[in-house]
């Protein structure tokens, strides 16, 4: 079966969206930063409001844009960018994430997660290889860093009460400070979140908690200089159905930057 880009060249023929993203100081050096809310192409995403248990996403305003399939699979085909500064950039699936958190609150907050999207690592709702991070859409004023902040959650074998911890959520953590939890031993994905504990007030600011799958990581190891991975046949990855996809950043260093490049996906 012929493999054709979404603009229906054939595979190995240049099919790219534009990318570029405008991002202002993000919150540390490693500390990574959802690009979701920054200006560009796409342009900057709206809060989400879907209440604490959350929404499965198969679109939303301010992804990377999609196209399903005719019939078979989606693969990125190639993903090319370069930044004003050297960082790191992932390039995620966005399955599910919700509002309503009380950063005040220092008890657990039940969340009874809807089930997620069936867009884990095997094209199930199972939950393999599918993480969970807190993302600031406002800045909190908590004063110094949080070690205490946990989740529990459904792993990906259905067990439940697993405890996530997170080793330090940031003092004043800026928009778009990205925070992921640290499952328990042994464990390889969330199929659920039950409740999060922020253990400490957060002061103020608006957070939400984030489902997602690591796609690709792609390392910008100069300034203003393109880096891109590229495959022939099948794709570097696959993609499913109604994947929401944007980009984390990984910073070196902590003021505004510009990011920019394309993505070209294969289909077949």
């Amino acid at each position: 079966m012929a493999i054709t880009t979404l603009d229906g060249l054939v595979a190995g023929a240049l099919a790219p969206l534009p990318l570029f993203k405008v991002v202002t100081a993000v919150e540390a050096v490693g500390v990574l930063h959802s690009q979701f809310y920054a200006t560009g192409i796409p342009g900057a995403a709206a809060q989400p409001a879907p209440g604490v248990a959350g929404a499965a996403l198969t679109t939303y305003a301010g992804q990377i844009p999609w196209v399903n399939p005719a019939s078979g699979n989606t693969y990125v085909l190639r993903w090319s960018m370069a930044a004003t500064v050297a960082c790191g950039l992932w390039l995620m699936d966005r399955l599910w994430h919700n509002s309503g958190i009380v950063v005040t609150t220092t008890g657990a907050q039940t969340i009874n997660s809807v089930a997620f999207p069936a867009r884990d690592r095997d094209g199930s709702t199972n939950g393999a290889g599918v993480m969970v991070a807190i993302e600031v859409f406002t800045a909190t004023t908590n004063a110094g860093a949080v070690a205490n902040t946990t989740m529990s959650y459904t792993n990906q074998s259905g067990t439940a009460g697993r405890k996530a911890t997170m080793a330090a959520f940031p003092a004043t953590a800026q928009p778009g400070t990205f925070v992921p939890f640290q499952l328990a031993a042994g464990d390889t994905g969330v199929r659920s979140i039950q409740s999060v504990t922020l253990g400490t007030s957060y002061g103020a600011g608006a957070i939400h908690l984030v489902a997602y799958r690591p796609l690709i990581n792609l390392g910008l190891t100069l300034a203003n200089m393109p880096f891109g991975l590229g495959a022939v046949g099948s794709g570097i990855v696959r993609l499913f159905d109604n994947s929401v996809l944007w980009t984390v950043q990984i910073p070196t260093a902590t003021g505004a930057s510009t990011h920019q490049g394309t993505i070209g996906f294969a289909q077949g």
